[in-house]
Order: structure tokens, then sequence, then C-alpha cells
């Protein structure tokens, strides 16, 4: 991919006629104020756009139908009432329990409780089962929304955070606490106690990979002041045991559950649902029996989950009283010494065994068929999805088998609900702790034996459902057209291809035996579907990398899709995608031309072989696999029709470094390039006819990276190289080679003014301009992009030349055709429609429009907080610019305070981008400072003033 030659944004800083240099690139909130009313108004709008972008975690708050029975629990609510109002040592109230004792139910108490006293200030209730709430990864983002949604001042705080640095949205755990909640809350006192309730710590930190919060709480917590407690409830295991025991500012209670009191409460419970209408009901008469229910209390031991699945169990059960019975007459051969799991396994065991008849082979293979699907599927299915993957099954109709345990699992009132199970403590049991013992042993199931067997499923459901009917509007991975470049919508994909194509492959990744009903539907599958299956995740879903079964497919065509894929991507603004799908072309590719320039006679299929090798098959299945899915191969490996895989590397490098550059990763980027023209000069130099229009778009390329790393005199060297040889092209073929010989010269500009050999930039400019007129006469929605893209340039030069009533044309043509295109597709739109606003901007300006000028400005600072938030390490260097340029607007307008704040922040993100990039960013801190030091001295901080003016003049000496 060659790029059309880069917006410039105006070579200096805009002065209103000081002497100053830079550019402009991301800025700040609104300032617009006209009285003290729209003051309030503005901060409020730009603290709460800072606060929208901190990501917050769904379903993470308290549910009062979760709480603990009114009347129950009251010793240990007791014990955090009266620690949530002390101010002593102890920040930090840990509830442990066994799973299945109650925990989160006193977790939504308390938080009902504080909630109802007005001291509670967040909460947060992990689930391992929720991909947003299985880590720690929004746990402080979520709390510190909460925090600022109560107290102003440490909103403005928080927010003023976010606006020097977008990227603390998705920093480490460790700079979001000191950003979002220590700080803060040192910083400013409250007038009651900040609780934070914390649900369930062992779901999100289930080993020793990751025990980064454990660190926090452990370290961190105990330097906030006293008035800031945290309650948390977790499960007693080895590594939070030993993160957080023996700590000064945290105190640790055990739910008991043979204490009196939790019998005691357990009781209560008991007492409470025999007499719901839902167990009344159905249970006949005489009910309540009391009989019945003091046996129950007995049975129940100290287990809320224990009891609470029995309800469960009886509000589903046929002849619930007769189930009763029997229930309690399986677990009165346990005494009191029983584990506590397995008191609540015994109950699984007693359930499970009164869903069937255990001894009919039909019903344990339906069992198997309908648990071992939702043990090992990746994501929660509806039961619909999962009979479809079954190849529409009636053991998996509802009023079938699956409605037998509904009282284990979730999701089974409707059939497009997903399933989940009822406590994570069933899903332990049926895969590890039933093959535990010889009379559980028929109700373990293997996750790894039944995802191997939904590899196998998902591969047939994709070749079935994809040989059925076409799948419309697909096949657009196998050919790019520029008229239509965008990833469309798919139509009528159902949730059971959809997840096929997502998990296949983790599915066969998962596989340990020998996988031959797997390799026989791959024969199928690969050849004629996978290409398919990409474009249905790309579409639906969201790309990842595809390189897990390398060697399994044609490695040529799939790096020829994958580039398609990349391209389409980068143009709908997926840039994260875009860069998988170019990385996993530039692999393939890479193995292609390594085999072909070592002239390797070794075959195609040895990925496979290896692959299938580590999984069990033999060497005869796996030559019949290879020619299977690579027919044109012949016995030895090679190939009839070699292709000239170095070009094709070529190519995907090329890409690659573009995207590594739109994403910030510079170094990366210019090792790419460079990569990319090495190849491509050996390629031209032996075939410069059918090499050399590519080897031009690499030189391009490479004199924007170099330029990218301040190595200005090769950036030159480079562009100049390709302008010779663009020029050369399109001077035989102009109607083929116009538009990239616009593009070089685009960039030509840009490297010439670095050099200030400004009457040189502004003649390639204006030749560049004229070119791609012409281009967009004729097809406006394929050029109108890169026209905008020349004028902005062209208007910049032009201001160089102090032709400013020009430039401020030329910047108005190209602000207008950003919008058009902006509106359509912000994504790729909207950071060169903030470049061009801050450069007409600067024009307005230069004009004496400072109102307008300012005005535009803060619509580009909008623009540029939004990017800065998502990708920062690709925008910060346009928003310290912008910022540098906003601050200059300000004072202008005697806004000085407002100026101040501007110009401080953009020295805060230049000093980073110096420290990364110092060739680059050195000269513009220097800048920075000085304007910051200016400030300083118009405020009466005069000495800060000098030492801030010290600094910028030790840069540059």
């Amino acid at each position: 991919m060659a790029e059309a030659g880069g917006v410039c944004i105006a070579k200096e800083f805009h002065t209103h006629g000081t002497s100053a240099g830079g550019a402009v690139n991301n800025v700040a909130g609104d300032y617009t104020v006209y009285g003290a009313d729209e003051v309030e108004i503005v901060a409020k709008i730009k603290e709460s756009s800072a606060l929208d972008k901190l990501p917050y975690a769904e379903g993470a708050s308290w549910n009062p139908m979760l709480a603990c029975l009114p009347g129950t629990r009251v010793n240990i609510l007791s014990l955090v009432y009266d620690w949530s109002r002390s101010r002593d040592n102890c920040r930090i109230f840990c509830l442990k329990g066994v799973a299945g004792s109650g925990k989160t139910a006193i977790s939504n108490a308390v938080a009902q409780a504080l909630h109802a006293d007005g001291l509670l200030t967040s909460c947060f209730f992990f689930d391992r089962a929720n991909a947003s709430r299985n880590t720690p990864r929004l746990l402080f983002s979520t709390i510190a929304r909460d925090i600022a949604g109560l107290y102003p001042a440490i909103a403005a705080d928080i927010a003023a955070c976010l606006e020097k640095e977008p990227a603390l949205a998705s920093a480490h755990l460790s700079r979001q606490f000191e950003a979002f909640i220590a700080g803060p809350l040192r910083r400013h006192q409250t007038d009651r106690p900040i609780v934070l309730v914390i649900d369930a710590l062992d779901e999100a930190v289930p080993d020793e990979a990751d025990t980064d919060l454990l660190a926090i709480l452990r370290d961190e917590v105990a330097q906030l002041p006293t008035h800031i407690r945290i309650f948390i409830t977790t499960r007693p295991t080895r590594v939070i045991q030993q993160a957080l025991s023996d700590e000064e500012h945290i105190t640790s209670h055990t739910l008991a559950i043979d204490s009196v009191e939790t019998q005691h409460d357990i009781a209560a419970y008991i007492d409470f649902m025999v007499r719901s209408k839902a167990i009344r009901s159905q249970m006949g008469t005489p009910w309540p029996d009391q009989a019945l229910i003091d046996d129950l209390k007995i049975r129940a031991g100290g287990h809320f989950i224990w009891i609470a699945t029995v309800f469960a169990y009886l509000r589903s059960a046929h002849h619930p009283r007769r189930k009763l019975h029997t229930l309690l007459s399986s677990s009165s051969a346990h005494g009191q010494g029983v584990e506590h799991m397995r008191k609540i396994d015994d109950l699984y065991a007693s359930i499970l065994e009164a869903c069937g008849d255990w001894n009919d082979p039909d019903f344990r293979e339906g069992y198997a068929l309908f648990m071992g699907s939702i043990m090992a599927v990746k994501r929660p299915l509806s039961l619909a999805a999962l009979r479809a993957l079954h190849g529409g099954s009636q053991e998996l109709a509802l009023e079938s088998l699956p409605q037998r345990f509904g009282s284990l699992l979730v999701g089974l009132q409707r059939e497009d609900e997903p399933i989940h199970t009822l406590h994570l403590s069933f899903r332990e049991f049926i895969t590890v702790r039933a093959a535990e013992r010889a009379n559980t042993q028929k109700f373990f199931l293997s996750e790894k034996e039944h995802s191997q067997k939904l590899a196998e499923l998902c591969l047939q459901t994709m070749v079935r459902e994809m040989t059925g009917a076409p799948i419309t509007g697909g096949g657009y991975l196998t050919e790019f057209s520029i008229d239509m470049p965008s990833i469309p919508m798919l139509a009528d994909i159902s949730e059971q291809l959809l997840y096929g194509c997502e998990s296949w492959s983790d599915h066969v990744c998962d596989i340990e035996g020998p996988p031959i009903a797997v390799a026989n539907i791959l024969q199928e599958f690969l050849p004629h579907h996978h290409t398919t299956s990409i474009e249905i995740v790309a579409s639906k879903s969201t790309f990842g990398h595809d390189m897990v079964l390398t060697g399994l497919y044609d490695e040529a065509s799939q790096a020829e899709a994958l580039f398609v894929l990349s391209w389409r991507l980068k143009y709908d603004g997926r840039l994260e995608e875009a860069l998988k799908a170019i990385e996993d072309s530039v692999h393939l590719r890479r193995v292609l031309a390594a085999q072909q320039a070592a002239k390797s006679k070794a075959k195609r299929g040895m990925p496979l072989r290896n692959f299938l090798s580590n999984i069990g098959r033999g060497k005869a299945a796996l030559n019949r696999i290879r020619k299977t899915i690579h027919p044109h191969q012949n016995g030895t490996g090679e190939r009839p029709e070699a292709v000239n895989t170095t070009k094709k590397l070529a190519d995907s490098l090329d890409n690659l470094s573009v995207y590594l550059s739109d994403l910030g990763r510079h170094d990366d980027a210019l090792v790419a390039t460079q990569e990319v023209v090495g190849l491509r000069r050996a390629l031209a130099a032996e075939r410069p006819e059918t090499v050399n229009a590519s080897f031009a778009d690499s030189l391009n390329n490479l004199s924007n990276r170099l330029s990218d790393h301040g190595r200005h005199a090769e950036a030159l060297a480079a562009i100049q190289e390709a302008v010779g040889l663009r020029r050369a092209l399109a001077a035989e073929r102009p109607e083929a080679f116009n538009a990239s010989l616009a593009n070089a010269l685009n960039n030509l500009s840009n490297r010439l003014s670095d050099h200030g050999r400004h009457e040189e930039a502004l003649a390639a400019i204006q030749e560049a301009v004229g070119l791609r007129r012409a281009l967009a006469a004729e097809r406006p929605e394929a050029f109108n992009a890169v026209l905008a893209d020349a004028l902005n340039n062209l208007s910049v030069r032009l201001s160089d030349h102090g032709r400013h009533e020009e430039a401020l044309a030329a910047i108005q043509e190209a602000v207008g055709l950003y919008r058009a295109l902006a509106a359509e597709r912000p994504a790729a739109f909207n950071a060169v429609l903030a470049d061009s606003l801050d450069n007409l901007s600067n024009c307005l300006a230069d004009h004496g429009r400072h109102e307008e000028a300012l005005a535009v400005n803060q619509e580009a600072v909008g623009l540029r907080r939004a990017l800065t938030a998502e990708r920062p390490a690709a925008f910060n260097a346009g928003l310290a610019d912008s910022l540098f340029n906003l601050s200059i607007d300000l004072s202008g307008l005697g806004r000085s305070a407002e100026a101040l704040g501007a110009i401080e922040e953009s020295v805060s993100l230049h000093r980073v981008l110096a420290a990364e990039r110092p060739k680059v960013y050195t000269s513009k801190l220097s800048e920075a400072l000085r304007k910051f030091s200016q400030y300083l001295s118009a405020s009466g901080r005069e000495v800060e003033a000098q030492v801030i003016l010290r600094e910028a003049q030790s840069l540059m000496s």
C-alpha cells in the first residue's frame, strides 16, 4: 500500500504574528464561554466527555433480589456496619468463605444497606462467566466513574488526569489506581466515608498468573486515608491467602458454615421458602410438612448454595415432594465431618441422579451430548444454537432432555437464551471432582474431549450451512474492488454458524487424541469454506489472528485473502484488526518466500505433518489429507506454477508498515518498510519494467517513516528517487500512474518544506493538486480524499509564502471535502478532518478572524480527544501540537488561565514524545516550554517562568 502522501499540518505553530514553530493535531475541550453560567456548563461538558472515555463494566452493581433474607446474617452485617463508619487503620474488610457459603448474598445485602444510608460509593461483582467481569481490567475505571458521579471536585480531578493523559483509560491497573482512586482521594476531603464493595475477588484472580490487583490491595490501599473502606468477599485460595494475610490494614473474617448463626440463618431461609407460593403450590397437602422441613434444615448444614439448589430443583421437579424425600434419604449417609465441597457435590449428584435413568445408555449419551457441550463451548450459546450444531438433534429440544437439568442451569426458559451454569461449583464438579469418586464418575465430563467433539460439529455446521445456501454478500475477500472497499454486513448468519466460524480453531487446538473425523472434514472445509468463515467473522464479530493452523490450507491464497481483509478493515477504521490480518499475511508470505528462495523440496504439508503428529495422526493419513487439500501438489511437494512470493511478501510488508505507523508504532513501521525497500530494490534491478511502480510506492512510504524519525535528509532522498521513478512511469502511461505521481509529489512537497526549500515545495504541491483535480473530476468517490489531502498541504505552502487569501480558499475547500467524507466514514476520516480544521483555524487567525479560529479549533478538539482516547500512541503527538495552538488562540482573546492550562498539558505530552523520539520532538518540546514560560511570566509566576525557560534553552544548546 502506498500512502497518499500524508496531511501536512501547518509547518509553524499558530502564533498570530509572534515567532514560534510547530504544528497541530489533537486539541482540548470546548473553552468557549460568555458568562459565569456558561463557564460552569462548559466545564461540566468537558468533565463528562473525559469521564465517558472510562470503560464501565455492565452488570457489576448490586442486586436487591440477590441479597440476604431480612433478619439473617445479622452478626456479620453488624460488624460491617461498624467497620464502614470507623476511622481505624483497617481499610479492608475481607470476608472469606468456601464456595456456596452465601458470600455474594452478603455482598448484595451490604451494598443495599450502605446505599440506604448514603454510604455506598461503588461496588463491583466479579463473575468468572462474564468476560467484562472475570478480570480486574474494568475495576478501577468503573469505581472511578461511580466516585466522580458523587463528588464533583473528584470528577474534575479525574477528568483533568484523563485530559492530560487519555491513555490512562486503558493503562495498567497500578497506574489507574493512582490516577483515578488514590490520587484524587488523597487530594480531596469528603463529608462521609468512601465505601467500596468488591465481591468474588477469587474469580478475578484465579491463579498466580496475574496478581497485580492483590499487590495493590496489599500495598497501595494501606496508604489511603482511613475514611476509605473496601469490603471484599472471596474464597480463601492459596494465592489470596498469601497476599492478604497478616496485613495491618486488612481485617479478615471467615464464614463458619457450622456456626450456630449460620444454622439459624439457613433455618430462617428454609422457613421462608417452604411458605412461598412457588413451592407451596406444588407440594400437596398437608404442607408445610414439619418433619420434612426439620430434616431439610439438618441436611443443609451451613451451605446456602446447597439449600438454594434444592429449592431450584423442587420448583422444576415432577412430584417435588417425592423428590425431596428421595433427596434427603440420599443425603443421610454423610455426617457432620463431611468436607464442605463434598456436601455440595453430593447435592449435585443427587439432583443429577434424579434427572434420568443412568442405567439407560441412551440417557447417558444424551447427558454427555448436552451437558458436555455446555461445559466445552468457548462462550455461552442458546439451546437453539446447540441443537443446530448437533445437526438438529431432538435430544436437545427444549421439552426433551435439557429441561431435566433446569435446576442446575440458567437459560432454559427460552430456546434463544444463552445457557449458563447455576453456580461455578457445578461446573467444577462436572469437569473435575466427579471423576474423583466411584459413585460420581458417571457424571464426569472431560471438557477437552467434548471440545474436540465441538471442533467436529463446528466444521460440519460450517460446511453444511455454507454449502446449503450461498452467503449473501460473501466472496468479498476473493477480490478487491475500489468501488466497494468496505466490509459488507452479511445477512442471515445463524448463531451456530457465527460461533463455528469464531471458535472452530480454538476447539481443534484442544484435541489430544487422533483427530480422524476432524481431519476428514478439514478436507472439505479448508479448500472451499475457510475464506468464507473469515469473511463472516470480520463482518459479524471481531477478527483475531488466524495463524493457529498454518499448513492446513493453501498458504498463498490464504495470504492473499488476509491481505485484502487488512485493506478492507483499514478502510472501515478497524486498525487493530487490520494490523492482525496483515501480520498474518506477512507471516504466511515469509514462509512461502523462504521456501522459494531456498528452492526447498520440503512438502508444503510439513506444518500439517507437525500439527497432526502432535495429536496422533499417522503418515499415510497425512499424505491423503495433504493431497486432498492441495490437489495440485505432486509427490515431492513442488507446485507446477510458482508465484513470485517475494513480491507478494513485499506487498504485505508495505501495508504492515503503514498500519503500524497508523497505530503509532513508528520504530516497527520503519523496520518493515526498510525490509520492503530492500526486497523491491533487488527485484527492480532484475525486472525494472514490472517492479519499478511498486518500488516507487515503497520509497514513498520509506520517506514518510524516515520523516517520522526526524531523519529528514534520508527522507528527502527517498522521495526524490520515488518521484523520478513515477515521472518516468507516468510519462509512458499517465492514465495508470498519474495518481501515484501525485502521491509522490505531495510527499516531496512536505520533505522540501522540512528543508526550508519553500519555492520548490510550493511548486511540487501545485503540480500534485493539478493532477488530483483531474482525477477527482472523473472519479470523485475514489479521489476526493486525496484531493482534500493535497489542498490541505497547498494551503500550508501558500501560507509559508504569505499568500493568505489563497491559503484560506484552499483549506476551506479541503475542509468541505473532508466533512463530507467524515460524515460517511468517521472512523476513517475524523483524524484528517481534525488536521484540516487545525489548519483552517490558523488561516482564519492569519486574517484576524480570531473568534472563528477558536471555534474551528474547538471543533477539532472534540475530534482529537476521541481519537486520542482510543489510540493515544497514534494521536498524542497531534494533541500536543493542537494544545499549543489552542493556548495561543486563548491567550490572544485574553483568556490567560485557560491558555496556561492548555500549554501546560501540551508540555506534558511533548515531554513524553521527546523522550521516545528526541530527533522529532525535542525542538517542539523546547518551543512549548518557551510558550509555557511566557504565560507563567504573564501570570506573575516569574520564578517558575525562569526555570522553564532555562530548560527550554538547554534542550537546544
